[in-house]
């Protein structure tokens, strides 16, 4: 189910992208809030790299990464 979000969102994103950097999209203020959304979309999946990059800068802080490959929240 988690990877059908994430393609969901990245699908999302992609959309936005396409659409703000479209000629139908000429305000400022489109612009800007397509990027407002698509950092919205993008914040907890940075905070989840984040949080990778963390655990693997500090080893001793390593968590067993179980069956599913990902780290419980």
């Amino acid at each position: 189910m988690d990877s059908l979000i994430e393609s969901l969102v990245a699908q999302r994103i992609n959309f936005i992208a396409r659409m703000a950097t479209s000629c139908d999209c000429n305000q400022a203020e489109d612009k800007e809030l397509a990027l407002v959304w698509i950092a919205e979309l993008s914040a907890p999946y940075e905070n989840r790299l984040s949080s990778y990059s963390n655990t693997f800068d500090n080893p001793s802080e390593h968590q067993c990464l179980g069956n599913s490959g990902s780290v419980e929240e």
